[in-house]
């Protein structure tokens, strides 16, 4: 039985360094963030846990600790950083500079230890530890202050079972031959939540690039452009600018004023404020772009043949890798994965693939597995 929760609540530079130097001889630290993200691009930072031995501690980020020690201890290789379901928290670490050498994420452990399953963290503390974890505090805004003792034990509490998690796991994980895998997939976490998009490719994101004609595909380009750089400097999240469904439109109609503009329904009369001029900016670009410098028509799947054929052989050659290899489908590849493949293989230009990482199943241990299988299958799909 765990005993009860104690912590120590950071508020000097020197505590937080005294805690970093004690983690580095255990080895491996348990970490968790809190943060608000409503109407923000990136994510702000309202509370920091972690747990190293017998030290838990929560630190304020709001009270003027600097945090570069524990961003110097999670980069630090020979320290393993602990987290459950991190892709998030890896995202802020990124922004702080404090991603993490190595990483190892009991969601993703326990997912390759079972049946594919994605566990959230109290299911997981339920069934390991026979705890009942108090989800009271979870709407918290962790920006406001001051924290309540009960949002303070809910903070600590995660890292304090998550350290009494991970040592199990990994004992599983050796046992059963799975760790060199499941770290694996912890390290590719690590990379793909540190990817920035360039806004130039932003366009990639935004369903409806189906319907939309060549001069159409120019123009939501440029606005995806633009709508990502002006997030990313002002920290405002991409709908707070404009939808997608916004800019498809836009992209159809082509307005080319003010008043045009405003007959988009749903954009926001803020938004027409603020950013007409820039709108129709992008419009005008967007069409003096030339045919080379539209992006390239990708159809719907459900109006191709050959993306039919391919994704009914690809699902069976995931089914037969997996079960040869011990790894739930699940896990090998997803609906979105595979597609990934067929667009990268039959619709990208190569200066679309150069500015894009490679499909999630053709690099990592995914690839190893499945690569050379998937091309084969898109060849033979295309029709004769």
């Amino acid at each position: 039985m765990i005993e009860p929760i104690t912590y120590q609540m950071i508020n000097a530079t020197g505590e937080l360094v005294a805690f970093c130097d004690q983690a580095r001889t255990q080895g491996w630290i348990a970490l968790d963030t809190e943060f608000v993200r409503t109407r923000t691009l990136y994510a702000e930072l309202g509370l920091v846990q972690a747990k190293a031995g017998d030290s838990l501690i929560l630190i304020d980020p709001l009270n003027g600790v600097d945090l570069a020690p524990l961003w110097a201890l999670l980069r630090d290789p020979h320290v393993l950083t602990v987290v459950h379901a991190g892709g998030e928290d890896l995202e802020i670490l990124h922004q702080k500079q404090g991603t993490p050498a190595t990483l190892f994420d009991t969601q993703i452990a326990y997912a390759f230890l079972t049946d594919g399953s994605q566990i959230g963290y109290a299911g997981l503390v339920e069934q390991m530890l026979q705890v009942t974890v108090d989800k009271s505090q979870s709407r918290t805004d962790w920006l406001q202050r001051p924290l309540t003792q009960a949002q303070l034990t809910y903070a600590a509490a995660d890292v304090a079972y998550l350290s009494e998690i991970y040592p199990r796991l990994r004992s599983q994980a050796v046992a059963e031959g799975k760790e060199a895998l499941i770290m694996a997939e912890c390290a590719e976490q690590i990379e793909r939540r540190g990817r920035e998009l360039p806004a130039a490719l932003a366009w990639r994101d935004i369903g409806g690039l189906s319907l939309l004609d060549g001069p159409g595909r120019a123009v939501l380009k440029a606005l995806a452009e633009w709508r990502l750089k002006t997030a990313r400097e002002k920290n405002v999240a991409l709908p707070f600018i404009a939808k997608d469904h916004i800019l498809v439109e836009i992209a159809r109609t082509q307005p080319s004023s003010r008043y045009a503009l405003s007959t988009i329904d749903d954009l926001h009369p803020m938004a027409l404020r603020r950013y007409a001029d820039a709108i129709l900016d992008c419009v005008e670009r967007g069409l003096a772009m030339s045919v080379d410098e539209q992006p390239e028509p990708i159809p719907r799947y459900d109006q191709d043949g050959d993306y039919k054929r391919y994704f009914k052989a690809a699902k069976a050659a995931l089914k037969e890798i997996g079960e040869s290899q011990g790894i739930p489908v699940s896990l090998l590849g997803s609906r979105k994965q595979l597609n990934d493949v067929y667009v990268w293989e039959r619709f990208l230009r190569p200066s679309t693939r150069a500015g894009l990482p490679a499909p999630d199943l053709y690099s990592g241990w995914r690839g190893t597995l499945v690569r050379d299988a998937l091309k084969r299958l898109i060849q033979t799909s295309q029709k004769t």
